[in-house]
């Protein structure tokens, strides 16, 4: 019922509301536990986006925009003045559907390499109370097919509307891949590296919380490769899990 009421009410602003147009919008699609969180950050931290994170919205049409300045406004998030509206989607179950509209939206793409990624998600639902993503290979099934539905969106977005990031790149030199950014999605203003973490985004399901809310910028650091001891998957499902990075580290690399 909950769910069925957001939906109404994002079908009314949607309506009346200017800044439901997927032409403003910005997204980035990425995977659980890429550094998406702190770009997340950086980019809500500017006066002229509204958003906090990942804020869970199948997106269907206009009416999904709606609902994303729904949950923006709970969460106080929302900045009515903002040009561009935010979200963060890391589950292709948000975006399989999209029209053809949301392709005309900004779209920044990032993913990391898979050894880690699996190993870092893990780590994160490893708590009390935690079902999803309790073995390796539930996990490396998800990245395989993040990673696969991102490089299936990449051509969609216009050559001006998208630019696809690797985690070592953000992670090794945060300021110079802020710059591409701008510079790629035609940013007026360059993004800075500085940010206030929204409250929003350090809780479970909103973004990352486990050291989100420790910095102010991306701190620039070593890129540290990952073995993969210990890891239990299929060296098949890994093999394909590495092919999908490379292909989107290839992208990334010519973007």
């Amino acid at each position: 019922m909950r769910d069925r009421a957001k939906a109404w009410a994002g079908q009314a602003v949607a309506a009346v509301n200017p800044q439901c147009r997927f032409d403003r919008a910005v997204f980035v699609l990425a995977h659980m536990r890429c550094g998406s969180t702190a770009l997340s950050n950086v980019l809500c931290s500017r006066p002229d986006i509204s958003g906090y994170g990942e804020a869970h919205v199948r997106y269907l049409g206009p009416q999904s925009l709606g609902q994303l300045v729904v949950n923006q406004a709970l969460r106080r998030g929302w900045k009515p003045g903002a040009r561009h509206l935010f979200d963060k989607l890391l589950h292709n179950r948000h975006d399989e559907a999209a029209p053809p509209a949301f392709f005309t939206a900004r779209a920044i793409l990032v993913a990391r390499e898979p050894v880690a990624a699996i190993r870092s998600v893990r780590a994160l639902y490893a708590g009390p109370g935690r079902v999803l993503y309790q073995t390796d290979a539930e996990v490396a099934a998800y990245y395989i097919a993040r990673v696969e539905a991102l490089l299936a969106m990449w051509p969609r977005f216009a050559a001006g509307r998208r630019v696809a990031l690797t985690h070592a790149e953000l992670l090794t030199t945060p300021d110079a891949a802020l710059a591409r950014i701008s510079d790629r999605l035609g940013f007026g203003v360059p993004l800075e590296n500085r940010y206030v973490s929204p409250v929003a985004s350090r809780k479970s399901g909103g973004g990352d919380p486990v050291v989100s809310g420790r910095h102010t910028r991306i701190v620039a650091r070593a890129d540290r490769p990952d073995s993969g001891a210990a890891l239990e998957v299929d060296p098949a499902v890994l093999a394909a899990a590495q092919d999908a990075y490379a292909r989107f580290a290839g992208i990334a690399a010519d973007a």
